[in-house]
C-alpha cells in the first residue's frame, strides 16, 4: 500500500515533460487507423466472426434502473437479463455503448480537463454472453482481436486474475490463469489482485463474479509488472471481462448461478489513444476536430497545444479540453431526451460550456450549438438519434443559454454589490451564479461563520438548492473552510429518514399485507374490451372478496351503508396510473350493490374504495365488477389523445419534452416543455391539423408487450425524462401514418382501438407555466364538439352585433356592455359546459377588440363627457362631511365601466380643495387614487395612508405615488384583477372602510 501511494504521488509530482512520455508501441501498428475504423473492427470481430447480434446502444439515461443517474457502463441495459428476471433475447450480442460519468460511484466531472484521459462522456466496446460461452472462448476472443487483429504486440499486454477472498469462501480463479497461460501468456504477465481489482459486484446483493483484465504497457521497454494498477497513466487497464457466475445473497453468502454470463468492456478512448499511438485522448480524432472547431470559431484565441499542469498556466488547454469533452456529454444526453431541468448535473455542465465560451473563448453566445454539430457529423453515423434529434438539441442548447445569461447578469451584478467591489469575478469558475446563490451568499455573508458544518451546508442544499460544489465556491469566496465530509454525512442521514417516512400505511393494515400469503390481485381484464358495429364492449367478470378494510382495520364483514374498502382476486377496474383517473362502477353481489367511487394500487393489491347498499357482504363473497362503460370510453379517448397530443407538438416545434399529463373522462391534460418560439395559435392549429388527419384516417391503435431490452431496440419512441419503467410487461403504445408521423411511447393506460374512435378534438385552453413550460387542455368526441358549436353562437351572435354597429353608435355605453358580455362568454374552466376551441377564442376575441376600437373611436369623446357629467353630479350629491364638519369625498366612477382606460387624474382635479378618493372599475381591473389638500394633513391621516390602509387593504392591492409627486399629497393604486362576481361585495366594503378611516383620522 505505501508502495502505491509512493507511485502515485511520483506521477501526480510530474511535469507536463515526464506526462509526454515516449511510447513504443506505434512501429508495431498502423499509425493512421482512425477511431471510427476501431469502432467498426470491434463490432465486425464479433458479429460477422464470433456469432454475435448487434444490439444499439441504449439511451444514456437508465429508464429502467433508478439506482444510477447516467448509463455508466454498457452492462446497464442487461441487468434484468443477469439478475435473472427476464430471458435474453439473444445467447451473444455486442455494441457501442454510450457512458457517462458525472454522479454516483463515478463521477469524473471535476477531473476532466486536467489529465489527458478522463471524460464525462466515453464510449465503451462491449461484448456479452448469457448463459452461452464462458472464461476460456472470451479469453481467446479479446487476445486474438487485440493481438491479431488490432496487432497490439503481446510484449505489452499483461492480464489479471482474481486472487480469491478466504472470507467469502471463494478460491483463486485458476482456471483464468490456467486459460492465459494456455494461450502463452508466462507467469510474470498473469498477476493475481484481490476484490477491489478483480471482482465485479452489480450492488450489495445480486450477481457477480470475478474478472480477468488486459492491461496495456504504453512504452513495453522492460517487464513491469510490479506497476500494473498502479493507477500510471502510460501503464492503464484496456479490457476487462467478467465472468458472472455467482449470486451474492442477502446474508452474505455467495452461490452459484443458475447459468454463467460473459460481460466485457472495452474503452474505446483508451484504445484509440492506443492504437493511434497518441499521449492524450485529446490527441486523438474522437477529439482534434472538436479542438480545431474551437479554434476555428474563436480565432483570436491561441492554438491548443497540450499542456498540463503547470505548463498551462492560463488553463487556456484546460479549457480546450473541458468544452470539448462537455460537448460531447451535452449532445449525448439531449439528444437522448434528458431536460437540463429536471437534470441538474447536465446543467451544470451546460453552464460551465457557456462560462467558458464567454470568458475563455469570447463568444457571448452560440459557440456550443455550433460545435454540437461537429459532434454529429462524427457521432451520429454510430448514433443516429443524434442527427435526428439535432434540431432538438439545438433548441434546448439556445435555450439554456439565454436563460444562462440571463440569470448570471442579474446575479451578477447584485454579487458585486454585496462584495463592495472586493470580488473579482472573472478570477471565479463561478458556474452557478444564479439569484439562489447570491441568497445564500447573503445569508452566509451576514452571519460569517467560522466553518460550513453539515447541518448549515444541508440549509444551503435545502433552502437554496446549492450542491456540494456551488457550497465550495461559496465558502472559496468567503475563505470560510467547508467540512464536505460533514455535509456527505448529514445527506446519508437525511436519506435514511426519508427512506423510513416513505413507508406508506406504516400503521395501516396494508402493512401487514407484504408478510402475508394473500394473492396479488389480477388487473389484466382492465385491457379486454373490444368493438363491435362501432360500439364499445367491456367484459364483466366475477370476482371474490379477500380482505375488506373499514376504519382502517380489517373486518370479516361489511354493513350497508358502509363506506370501506375491497381487496379481490381480480379486477377489470383501471386504477389511478400513468396520469389516468381510476374507473368508476359497481359490484354486483347476490342482495347488494358495492359503488366504487376510486381505485387504488397498493403494492400490487388493487384497492377498491367506495360504500355498500343493501345487504352485508362478507369476506369470501362473490359479485359481478361492472365499469363505467360510458366514463371508460372517454378515459380511453383522451388517452389515446394526449399521445397524439404530445406527438404532434414535438413535430410541429421541434424541440419538446412532455413534463407530466392528466387524464379525466371530461378533458386531458399535457403540461409540455418547449424549447424555442413560444406556443403560438399558429402552431396550435397546425397541431389540431395533425390529430384530426390521424382521426379521419381511422388508424389502428397498436400495442405491443416488451421488456427493457425490447424498449431499447425501438426506434423514435417518447421516454419521459424522470420516469423509471419496470423491467418487463412494458406496453408500446404506437400510432403511425403513412407519412413521417410517429406515437410511439410505453403506456399502461387504456386507449382506443382505432383513431376515428377520438371522433373529434380541440384544444381549450393554453396557459404559460413559466418560461418554457406550456399547460394544455383538451377535449375529445361529445365535449369537442360541443366546444365548436359554442363558438359557432358565439361567433353568430358577434356577426349579428357587428351588422348592427353603426345604428347605435350613439349609444356607446350599450354597445361596450354588449361586447364586455360576449366576452364575459370567453371565461371558462375547462369542465364547464360553456368551453370553446383556444383558437377560436383566438380569433373572437380578436373581432371583439376591433369592435371595441371602433366604439371607442367614435364614442371616446362622449364617453370622457360622461366622466365630467358625473363629476359635476357627485360633488353636488355624493360630498360627505366628518364628525369634525369638513367635506370628503370617496366615489366610485360608474361610467368607467363603459372606458377601455380611465382618466383618474381628470376626475380627481375636479374637486381640489377637499380630500377624495375616486375608484374606477374597468374590464375587471380596479383601480383607485387619492389626493389630500396639505391643510387636510396630519400625523394620522394623508393621501398615503388612507389609500394604503382602506380601498388598497380591501383589494389586496400595492400603492405609489405618481412619479415625481409627495406622496402624502397624491397617491395611486395599482390596477388589481377582481372578477365581476365580487365586484360589489368589494366595492361597498372599500367604500365604508374609506370612510369609517377619516372620520377616525381627519
Amino acid at each position: 500500500m505505501i508502495q502505491k501511494r509512493f507511485l502515485r504521488f511520483l506521477l501526480i509530482s510530474k511535469n507536463s515533460r515526464s506526462y509526454l512520455s515516449c511510447r513504443g508501441i506505434s512501429k508495431y501498428i498502423q499509425q493512421d487507423i482512425s477511431s471510427k475504423s476501431i469502432r467498426q473492427t470491434f463490432l465486425d470481430y464479433f458479429i460477422k466472426e464470433k456469432n454475435h447480434v448487434f444490439v444499439k446502444s441504449s439511451p444514456v439515461v437508465p429508464f429502467c434502473d433508478p439506482t444510477v443517474p447516467f448509463v455508466n457502463a454498457g452492462m446497464n441495459q442487461f441487468k434484468g437479463i443477469f439478475l435473472g428476471t427476464q430471458v435474453p433475447h439473444f445467447p451473444r450480442v455486442a455494441n457501442s455503448q454510450k457512458c457517462i460519468r458525472i454522479g454516483g460511484k463515478h463521477n469524473d466531472l471535476n477531473i476532466v480537463g486536467k489529465d489527458g484521459y478522463h471524460h464525462t462522456f466515453f464510449e465503451m466496446l462491449g461484448n456479452w454472453s448469457f448463459g452461452d460461452c464462458f472464461k476460456e472462448e472470451a479469453c481467446k476472443m479479446a487476445w486474438e482481436l487485440l493481438t491479431k487483429i488490432y496487432k497490439i504486440p503481446p510484449a505489452h499486454l499483461y492480464t489479471t486474475y482474481f486472487a480469491g477472498d478466504q472470507q467469502l469462501g471463494l478460491a483463486p480463479d485458476l482456471e483464468t490463469k490456467n486459460i492465459w497461460k494456455s494461450i502463452g501468456l508466462k507467469d510474470d504477465r498473469i498477476l493475481p489482485f484481490g476484490l477491489e481489482d478483480n471482482f465485479w459486484e452489480m450492488g450489495a446483493t445480486g450477481p457477480c463474479g470475478p474478472c480477468t483484465e488486459i492491461h496495456l504497457d504504453h512504452t513495453g521497454h522492460i517487464n513491469r509488472s510490479q506497476l500494473v494498477n498502479m493507477g500510471l497513466h502510460d501503464l492503464t487497464e484496456l479490457w476487462n471481462i467478467v465472468f458472472i457466475e455467482y449470486n451474492r445473497c442477502p446474508n452474505g453468502v455467495i452461490d452459484n448461478l443458475p447459468k454463467k454470463h460473459i460481460d466485457t468492456g472495452l474503452g474505446l478512448e483508451r484504445l484509440t489513444c492506443a492504437l493511434q499511438n497518441k499521449l492524450s485522448s485529446y490527441d486523438t480524432d474522437l477529439f482534434d476536430y472538436l479542438i480545431n472547431a474551437i479554434h476555428k470559431n474563436c480565432s483570436n484565441i491561441p492554438k491548443y497545444s497540450g499542456k498540463f499542469g503547470e505548463q498551462d498556466w492560463n488553463h487556456l488547454d484546460t479549457s480546450y479540453r473541458i468544452l470539448s469533452d462537455h460537448t460531447r456529454t451535452i449532445v449525448a444526453s439531449l439528444a437522448d431526451g434528458i431536460i437540463p431541468e429536471e437534470n441538474q448535473k447536465l446543467r451544470r455542465i451546460l453552464r460551465r460550456c457557456f462560462n467558458l465560451s464567454q470568458r475563455v473563448f469570447g463568444k457571448e453566445q452560440g459557440l456550443v450549438t455550433e460545435l454540437s454539430n461537429y459532434v454529429v457529423e462524427n457521432l451520429g453515423g454510430i448514433y443516429p438519434e443524434m442527427e435526428k434529434n439535432i434540431k432538438q438539441v439545438h433548441h434546448i442548447i439556445k435555450f439554456e443559454e439565454e436563460l444562462y445569461k440571463t440569470l448570471r447578469e442579474s446575479a451578477e451584478k447584485e454579487l458585486k454589490k454585496l462584495s463592495l467591489g472586493n470580488l473579482n469575478l472573472d478570477s471565479n469558475d463561478l458556474v452557478e451564479i444564479t439569484p439562489s446563490f447570491v441568497l445564500a451568499y447573503k445569508e452566509l455573508h451576514s452571519i460569517l461563520p467560522n466553518e460550513i458544518d453539515g447541518n448549515m451546508a444541508f440549509k444551503l442544499y435545502d433552502t437554496y438548492g446549492l450542491d456540494a460544489d456551488s457550497i465550495q465556491q461559496l465558502s472559496d469566496i468567503l475563505h470560510i473552510s467547508f467540512n464536505s465530509s460533514s455535509y456527505a454525512k448529514k445527506m446519508n442521514e437525511v436519506k435514511l429518514k426519508s427512506k423510513e417516512s416513505r413507508q406508506i400505511y406504516l400503521n395501516s393494515p396494508f402493512n401487514s399485507l407484504a408478510n402475508s400469503d394473500l394473492m396479488k390481485t389480477d388487473d389484466s381484464a382492465k385491457y379486454s374490451y373490444e368493438k363491435n358495429n362501432s360500439k364499445y364492449t367491456f367484459s364483466n367478470i366475477s370476482s371474490k372478496v379477500l380482505r375488506i378494510i373499514e376504519n382502517n382495520q380489517f373486518v370479516n364483514r361489511a354493513k350497508n351503508g358502509a363506506s370501506c374498502s375491497l381487496i379481490l382476486d381480480k379486477t377489470n377496474f383501471y386504477c389511478e396510473a400513468g396520469g389516468q383517473e381510476s374507473d368508476k362502477g359497481q359490484i354486483q353481489f347476490q342482495n347488494a350493490v358495492f359503488q366504487i367511487d376510486s381505485v387504488l394500487n397498493i403494492n400490487n393489491y388493487i384497492i377498491h374504495k367506495g360504500y355498500l347498499e343493501g345487504d352485508d357482504i362478507e369476506v369470501g363473497n362473490e359479485g359481478i365488477m361492472i365499469i363505467d362503460s360510458e366514463s371508460r370510453l372517454k378515459f380511453m379517448q383522451n388517452h389515446t389523445s394526449v399521445h397524439l397530443l404530445n406527438a404532434a407538438i414535438k413535430k410541429v416545434t421541434k424541440g419538446s419534452c412532455q413534463k407530466s399529463s392528466k387524464v379525466t373522462d371530461q378533458y386531458l391534460n399535457l403540461d409540455v416543455a418547449i424549447f424555442g418560439p413560444k406556443l403560438t395559435k399558429g402552431h396550435i392549429e397546425k397541431i389540431e391539423c395533425i390529430i384530426q388527419k390521424i382521426i379521419k384516417d381511422k388508424i389502428d391503435v397498436q400495442v405491443n408487450i416488451t421488456d427493457s431490452q425490447g424498449l431499447y431496440s425501438y426506434e423514435s419512441i417518447t421516454l419521459i425524462p424522470g420516469e423509471t419503467y419496470p423491467d418487463n410487461n412494458i406496453r408500446i403504445v404506437e400510432i403511425t401514418d403513412s407519412s413521417d408521423f410517429v406515437s410511439r411511447e410505453p403506456c399502461c393506460g387504456t386507449h382506443v382501438l382505432n383513431t376515428e374512435d377520438i371522433e373529434d378534438f380541440c384544444i381549450i385552453s393554453s396557459k404559460s407555466l413559466g418560461r418554457s413550460t406550456v399547460s394544455l387542455h383538451a377535449v375529445t368526441g361529445e365535449r369537442a364538439k360541443l366546444a365548436r358549436k359554442n363558438a359557432s353562437e358565439l361567433q353568430d351572435d358577434i356577426t349579428i352585433l357587428k351588422m348592427t354597429l353603426s345604428e347605435h353608435l350613439d349609444n356607446p355605453e350599450i354597445l361596450d356592455m354588449a361586447v364586455s358580455s360576449l366576452k364575459q362568454r370567453l371565461h371558462f374552466d375547462v369542465t364547464d359546459n360553456t368551453i370553446i376551441p383556444v383558437v377560436s377564442k383566438h380569433d373572437i376575441l380578436n373581432d371583439l377588440n376591433e369592435i371595441g376600437r371602433k366604439i371607442n373611436e367614435t364614442g371616446r369623446n362622449k364617453l370622457k363627457n360622461f366622466i365630467d357629467l358625473e363629476m359635476h353630479d357627485a360633488l353636488k350629491s355624493s360630498i360627505s362631511l366628518t364628525k369634525s364638519n369638513k367635506k370628503y369625498m370617496v366615489h366610485y366612477l360608474r361610467s368607467s365601466v363603459m372606458l377601455e382606460s380611465v382618466p383618474l387624474q381628470k376626475a380627481t382635479k375636479m374637486c381640489p380643495d377637499i380630500p377624495v378618493i375616486i375608484i374606477s372599475y374597468s374590464d375587471n381591473m380596479v383601480k383607485a387614487r387619492c389626493c389630500v389638500p396639505k391643510e387636510y394633513l396630519n400625523e394620522n391621516f394623508n393621501a398615503q395612508k388612507w389609500l394604503e390602509k382602506t380601498i388598497a387593504a380591501v383589494f389586496k392591492s400595492k400603492i405609489a405615488p405618481p412619479k415625481g409627486q409627495d406622496e402624502t399629497l397624491v397617491c395611486n393604486m395599482k390596477a388589481r384583477r377582481i372578477h365581476v362576481q365580487n365586484w360589489d361585495s368589494l366595492l361597498a366594503e372599500s367604500i365604508k372602510c374609506a370612510k369609517d378611516y377619516i372620520n377616525d383620522n381627519l
